[in-house]
C-alpha cells in the first residue's frame, strides 16, 4: 500500500525538526526553524509534506525556491526515516513533489546529497538527476587562529594605499551602493556566473540586514581615490560566524587583497566572541581555496549539487 502523503501543518514542527536532527546530525533548535520561516516571505515558494502522524513523521518533503540554484530550478529535499527506508515514504514524497514543481512550472529541479551518502546519490540518480557541481565547508578555529603569519600581507596592502573599512556608519547611500558592489561580484562567483543579477532586496536578504546581520562584518577594501577594491562579508549563524562571501572587483585581482579582507573579518568575528567561523567553497575556485588553506580553514565533507531538467522527463 502507497504511503499517505498529506502537507505540512504547524504543528508537525516538533516532529519534523526531531526527524531532520535525527538523520542529519544537525542541531537545529525550533526556535531557529521558527526564525526560518519567518524569513522566508510570500514572495519566496516554498512547500512542504509529511508521512506519518505528529510525532511519528516517517518521512518528509520540501520544495522551496533557494536564490544559488538556476532561474526557473525550485530546490528539492527528501528526507525518509532509516527504518523507513525501501518502505515506500520517499518514493511518494517524490511524486508528489514532483508533480507539484511541474504544477508551479518549474524548469527543473536542484537537490544536494552529501558526498558520503552513496545510497541517496544512487536513488537521486534514478530518478534522472545528474551530478552538477560539488561544495563543502571550511572552518577556522579562531580560538586557536593565529594571524602573525599573516600580518605581511596586510601591510603589503596598506603600503599600496589600501584601506579597510565597512559601510556600517556611512549612512543609507552607501549601504545602497554596497548592496550593488556585492551583487556585481556575485555574478563574478562560479556558482553565480550566468545568473541574473540579484536585486538589492535579495542581497540585503541573504546578508540579514533586516535582522541579525551586522554591518559592521560586512568588510571593504578602498584604495587610492577611494575605488571599492574588494569585501568580505560575514554574517552571525547561531555559533558560528559565516564568511558569506570574499570577492575582489576584477581589476583589483591578482592583488592579494583576499587574505586581508578575510584577516580583518576573523578579526572581528574574534571580538565578538565567535569560537568557530565557517565558508562554503566551490570545488573550482582554486584562488579561494588556496587562501583559505593558508589562513587555516580545514574543508569538511562536501556535497554533491544534482540539476533534473525537468523538460527532459516524463513525469511519469
Amino acid at each position: 500500500m502507497t504511503p499517505s502523503v498529506r502537507p505540512f501543518a504547524p504543528e508537525d514542527a516538533p516532529a519534523w525538526l526531531a526527524l531532520v536532527n535525527r538523520v542529519t546530525g544537525r542541531q537545529t533548535t525550533l526556535d531557529a526553524f521558527h526564525a526560518e520561516e519567518a524569513r522566508r516571505t510570500s514572495a519566496h515558494f516554498s512547500r512542504r509534506w509529511v508521512v506519518g502522524e505528529r510525532e511519528e513523521l516517517r518521512g518528509l518533503a520540501h520544495l522551496y525556491a533557494f536564490p544559488f540554484d538556476p532561474p526557473g530550478f525550485l530546490h528539492a529535499s527528501i528526507l525518509v526515516a532509516p527504518e523507513a527506508r525501501g518502505q515506500g515514504p520517499g518514493q511518494a514524497l517524490w511524486h508528489t513533489l514532483e508533480a507539484a514543481a511541474r504544477k508551479h512550472g518549474a524548469a527543473g529541479l536542484a537537490a544536494d546529497v552529501a558526498e558520503t551518502d552513496s545510497g541517496s546519490l544512487r536513488w537521486a540518480e534514478r530518478r534522472g538527476f545528474g551530478v552538477h557541481a560539488h561544495r563543502f565547508a571550511s572552518e577556522l578555529d579562531l580560538m586557536t587562529f593565529g594571524e602573525t603569519p599573516h600580518l605581511p600581507a596586510l601591510a603589503r596592502a596598506r603600503a599600496r594605499g589600501v584601506a579597510f573599512t565597512d559601510p556600517g556608519a556611512a549612512g543609507g547611500r552607501t549601504v545602497e551602493r554596497y548592496l550593488a558592489f556585492v551583487a556585481d561580484r556575485l555574478t563574478e562567483t562560479p556558482d553565480l556566473a550566468g545568473h541574473p543579477r540579484w536585486p538589492s532586496a535579495q542581497v540585503r536578504e541573504a546578508l540579514r540586514l533586516d535582522g541579525h546581520g551586522r554591518l559592521d562584518w560586512l568588510i571593504l577594501a578602498v584604495g587610492p581615490g577611494g575605488h571599492w577594491l574588494g569585501t568580505a562579508a560575514v554574517i552571525p549563524q547561531r555559533d558560528l560566524a559565516h564568511n558569506l562571501l570574499t570577492a575582489t572587483h576584477p581589476e583589483a585581482r591578482g592583488q592579494g587583497l583576499a587574505l586581508p579582507l578575510k584577516l580583518h573579518a576573523i578579526r572581528r568575528a574574534r571580538a565578538a566572541g565567535f569560537r568557530v567561523m565557517r565558508t562554503n567553497n566551490h570545488s573550482q575556485n582554486a584562488p579561494m581555496l588556496a587562501v583559505n588553506r593558508r589562513l587555516g580553514f580545514e574543508s569538511r565533507p562536501g556535497r554533491y549539487a544534482l540539476h533534473l531538467p525537468l523538460a527532459a522527463t516524463s513525469g511519469a
